[in-house]
């Protein structure tokens, strides 16, 4: 009954920005900013605190941004990477750099050292526009910023100083496609440090006529309060394009307060949030706040809320509509819970769409796919767990399609061929997942080397690649593991030193980590058993976990003042939480 509520809705408000994006009458979201400055230009299109941006205002803010970058060499086809924190002034950066024909890399703010370099060249971009409360952190990439054009910095009022000084007359739009490169956001897999995967410009626009008037179903008079950050899909993509495309106004903050959170939410008059799983975890542990009821909003969407967390959140803070969904930045599907079914991921409409989406059998400890006796994969029976696999277009379906990352052996290796029948096309999810009698899917668990930790993606590889870089240690691994009364897994490090472990030189090697991909736990061992063909194995680490009653080898812990030998007596202050991670 949810699905043939919400047919209408999408007839009304998503079709037809297919149809006008596949009739090549719109191609970017620019062009829909630049039609919501002729057609409203005095409405507010997003905020922060004291910056406030008008649709005219931004159209302007484009202008003057291209004007900048085509004056420091930037030209059609070029990639500049952007490095900044959350502002009306990143949403009219990154459109300005759709504005001189470029594409604009989203670097995570967290990075610094060989994962921010690494991330910076891996783009191919010549010049950067970074704030100046992370400039610093740029310029201690030597090497980096040696091979660099120009580094472009901004202050809290770029407006008076970074554009001061730019022409008056409006920067000629590029002419681009819906199928060019718009953005590249970063992802953590499990070959090493990030990658950027490439998000086209009809996807944006994909994303935004979905959510804007499915997930969030906006009314005349809403707005959405963001604190995610924009350099990740969900902020720019479900966030930004979804109030773009139903011309809602956006309020956002630089970064989650559970303080500030419901005085932010009556500030703004916000009706609409925009979580991830996290996020509502914090709320819901918080102290009550005389703000959180009543509240203005109505609808929240987002991933990653737990089970348990679910009916705490909605009944706490009164919130209505809870519209969860799962997805990938690269893959060419999702799913969408509009039902409100508690725990849930969402259900494939019509009976799943002919195997778009399928889940097959898959053995954890062996790290393969089951086959059956024709060498095909074996699909999961009702409330069987395996992995999730999406099928891949054999044509570009308006923002659907596969487009993988800027490396092509990295593109490659998230495919499956001929996994149904000779000649199908499978993107792997990397994750598990099981699907009710009714249709339903549930996220179960994720596979092999990312696991999620502070509403983070991380890179078990990228983290061991920066551990290995230390002359003290002669071998590393990283896993996830679980902690009692803890979101998500924490990084465990399985170490074997070249000498005595230290751990004070431990805690600088991974300083260049972002905060949440620093291990919060050590195992210095002997050595690392691998598998015949050489794999390090992991299930048995991730079996013994880190409590000290169970483990021989030396552990540490993570605390704020260095890495400290975990005992028994620390280890319970981990589990009852006197001990923060």
């Amino acid at each position: 009954m949810a699905e043939l509520r919400f047919g209408p809705k999408a007839l009304r408000g998503t079709v037809p920005w297919l149809l006008r994006t596949r009739l090549r009458q719109i191609d970017s979201l620019l062009q829909v900013a630049l039609k919501n400055a002729q057609d409203a230009p005095h409405d507010l299109a997003y905020e922060m605190e004291n910056e406030h941006l008008t649709w005219s205002e931004l159209a302007n803010a484009t202008s003057r941004v291209a004007h900048v970058l085509a004056a420091a060499g930037v030209k059609r086809g070029d990639v500049v990477a952007l490095f900044a924190e959350n502002s009306p002034f990143y949403i009219a950066s990154v459109l300005g750099i759709t504005r001189v024909g470029a594409t604009a890399a989203l670097v995570n703010t967290n990075l610094r050292g060989r994962p921010l370099a690494h991330a910076v060249e891996v783009s191919k971009a010549k010049v950067v526009l970074v704030s100046h409360t992370l400039e610093s952190g740029l310029r201690a990439c030597e090497e980096l910023c040696q091979s660099l054009d120009r580094i472009l910095t901004f202050d809290d009022n770029p407006y008076a100083s970074l554009l001061a000084n730019t022409s008056a007359t409006p920067y000629p739009q590029a002419p681009v496609q819906a199928e060019d490169d718009f953005i590249y956001i970063y992802t953590s897999g499990t070959t090493g440090l990030p990658k950027p995967c490439r998000v086209s410009h009809a996807r944006a626009i994909l994303a935004g006529a979905g959510f804007g008037p499915l997930m969030y179903d906006f009314r005349p008079g809403d707005k959405l309060y963001c604190v995610l950050p924009l350099y990740h899909a969900n902020g720019l993509l479900l966030g930004v394009s979804a109030a773009m495309l139903a011309r809602v106004p956006m309020a956002m903050r630089r970064s989650f307060s559970a303080s500030a959170f419901w005085d932010d939410v009556h500030r703004y008059k916000a009706t609409a949030i925009l979580y991830i799983g996290e996020l509502c975890r914090y709320l819901v542990n918080s102290p009550p706040n005389p703000k959180e009821l009543p509240n203005p909003v109505r609808v929240a969407v987002g991933n990653g809320l737990r089970p348990d967390i679910w009916p705490r959140f909605k009944a706490r803070f009164g919130i209505e509509n809870i519209r969860e969904f799962y997805g990938a930045t690269e893959a060419p599907g999702f799913i969408a819970n509009i039902s409100g079914r508690e725990g849930s991921v969402g259900r494939v409409p019509l009976g799943g769409l002919a195997g778009w989406l399928r889940i097959v059998q898959y053995d954890v400890d062996l790290d393969q796919h089951l086959h059956d006796s024709r060498g095909f994969c074996i699909p999961c029976g009702d409330n069987e767990v395996g992995e999730l696999l999406i099928r891949v277009p054999k044509m570009s379906a308006g923002g659907l399609e596969y487009r993988g990352y800027t490396d092509e052996s990295a593109t490659e290796k998230k495919l499956l061929r001929n996994v149904f029948k000779k000649g199908d096309q499978y993107f792997r999810s990397g994750d598990l997942l099981r699907r009710d009698t009714d249709g339903f899917y549930y996220f179960v668990d994720r596979i092999g080397d990312t696991f999620r930790w502070k509403g983070e993606n991380v890179s078990t590889a990228e983290v061991a690649d920066v551990i290995t870089h230390n002359d003290g240690i002669e071998q590393a691994t990283v896993i996830g593991v679980p902690v009692p009364n803890m979101e998500g897994q924490a990084g465990l490090a399985a170490v074997v030193p070249s000498g005595e472990f230290d751990p004070d030189r431990f805690w600088r090697a991974v300083s260049d980590l972002p905060a949440y991909a620093q291990p919060r736990f050590v195992r210095v061992m002997s050595g690392l058993a691998t598998t015949g063909t050489f794999k390090i194995q992991k299930n048995d680490l991730r079996k013994e976990g880190v409590d000290p009653s169970s483990v021989d080898d030396p552990l540490y812990v993570r605390t704020k003042a260095g890495y400290e030998t975990l005992n028994e007596e620390r280890w319970l202050d981990v589990k009852e939480g006197r001990l923060k991670l």
